[in-house]
This record gives C-alpha cells, sequence and structure tokens, in this order.
C-alpha cells in the first residue's frame, strides 16, 4: 500500500505480471520499470505465476518532489488521475539495483545508491518525453498528424464497426505502415491499440451505465465472442466484467 504520489518499481527476474491500482499490467521481458501515478492510496500486489526467484527494487515519489525537479512523467501536472508509465532499464539503473539487493552494503552507501538509481530513472523518463514531443513536433510540421487524427476520431465514432487496420488506413487516407508510425510517434500506441481500448472502455460504460450483461455488452462494443471481450477486459482493468455487475 502507498498513500498517493508516484512509485517506480524495478522488477527482475522472472516476474510475468502485476497489479497496481485496479490494472493488470503484462511484463514481457525479465527486466521492468514502471511509474504508477495515483493521486489516491492504492494497494500494489503481485499477481504472478512465475516460479523463479522475484527481485524488486521500488522508490515513492511524491508528487511535490516531481514537480521540484521538473519532471512530468504523465504528460499533464494538471491531470492527476491513476496512470501508468514504463521505461527501459538502462545498462546504469541495473548496475545500481544490483547493488541495492546486495545485503553486505551498509545503510549510508545503499541509500546513495538508491537516490543515484531514482535519478537515473527519472532521467530516462525525462529523455522519453523529450523524444516523444520532438516526434510530435515533426508530425505537426506536415499532414502526418492529421491523418492519425482522422483514423482516432473513426475509431471513437463508432468503436463498435467492423474496424481493420486496412480500413482504418484506408480512411484515413495513408498507407497501413505510415499510419501504425504516426499514430506511434504521436501517442504511443497503435491504431490497433487504440480501437481495442474504445471497445473495452464502451463495453465498461454499457454495463456500468446500462446494465448490460457481460455478452451482450462484448457484441455491442464489437467483440465476436464474449470469451475473447472477458479476458481482455481483465487484462485492460485489472478485473472481471462480471464484477460490475455484483
Amino acid at each position: 500500500m502507498f498513500l498517493g504520489g508516484t512509485l517506480i518499481c524495478l522488477t527482475f527476474s522472472g516476474l510475468q505480471a502485476s497489479r497496481v491500482g485496479n490494472r493488470e499490467i503484462e511484463l514481457t521481458a525479465r527486466e521492468n520499470c514502471v511509474a504508477l501515478l495515483s493521486p489516491n492510496p492504492i494497494d500494489v500486489t503481485s499477481v504472478a505465476t512465475a516460479q523463479k526467484t522475484r527481485r524488486t527494487v521500488a522508490a515513492f515519489l511524491s508528487l511535490d518532489t516531481l514537480d521540484r525537479f521538473g519532471i512530468d512523467l504523465f504528460g499533464s501536472r494538471r491531470d492527476r488521475s491513476e496512470r501508468v508509465r514504463r521505461c527501459p532499464v538502462t545498462p546504469a539503473a541495473r548496475g545500481l539495483a544490483a547493488e541495492l539487493l546486495r545485503p553486505e552494503a551498509s545503510g549510508q552507501v545503499l541509500q546513495l545508491r538508491a537516490e543515484a538509481l531514482v535519478l537515473e530513472l527519472l532521467a530516462e523518463f525525462k529523455d522519453q518525453a523529450i523524444s516523444s514531443n520532438r516526434a510530435v513536433g515533426a508530425l505537426r510540421a506536415g499532414p502526418a498528424l492529421a491523418s492519425v487524427h482522422r483514423a482516432r476520431d473513426l475509431i471513437t465514432a463508432d468503436p463498435a464497426a467492423p474496424h481493420t487496420l486496412v480500413s482504418i488506413a484506408e480512411a484515413a487516407g495513408v498507407s497501413v505502415t505510415t499510419l501504425k508510425r504516426d499514430s506511434q510517434k504521436a501517442f504511443g500506441v497503435s491504431p490497433i491499440a487504440f480501437l481495442r481500448a474504445e471497445r473495452l472502455e464502451r463495453g465498461r460504460s454499457l454495463i456500468e451505465s446500462q446494465g448490460l450483461s457481460v455478452s451482450s455488452a462484448a457484441y455491442a462494443s464489437g467483440y465476436d465472442h464474449p470469451g475473447n471481450f472477458a479476458q481482455a477486459f481483465r487484462r485492460h482493468f485489472g478485473f472481471a466484467p462480471s464484477a460490475l455487475r455484483r
């Protein structure tokens, strides 16, 4: 449990997934760095199924601390809703984390290494944000961003429609390759990932606000099989859609 702010968690050795807040995050690599922003107290509970030894180094930073550093991990200091961001594990961060996990290190040395690790990870997050802003700026210089917005507008207008990557690209007036590249640059997600998220949000809204069954919400959101909807829903939100009807 932590009381709100930002939690940065660096995980090694076989952890497959973690539940943070109300989301279950898949961790596909052997090393993962995840930052969680939450304005409220939340539980952070491992739901890993791997049998390997798990090693985790975590640091808590208050929102005031991030503001003092001038680092905006989540895109907007005004929006303090619960969100998650990932970060690559740099060689320097990996080495510092390994040193922190050695029990023979002294308290003072551990503190210095912990501070260095946090600064290393914050620097990596900041570099990511700068690179992303440059990419979006480059897109704004031409018609590429307009094409990406056309694609997103098409999806949000009717996420349940039988969209495919090809049909979305055709409607946006660009090739599939161009749409995937520009969408990733501008928003950090592929068009299909955005479509999936929109469908799941629609399904959740239909269950919560209209009282639809899970199966009805699945079909109304564009899914052909309720089982696929339920599986994707659990992965995205961290709980089964049936929990909304209890």
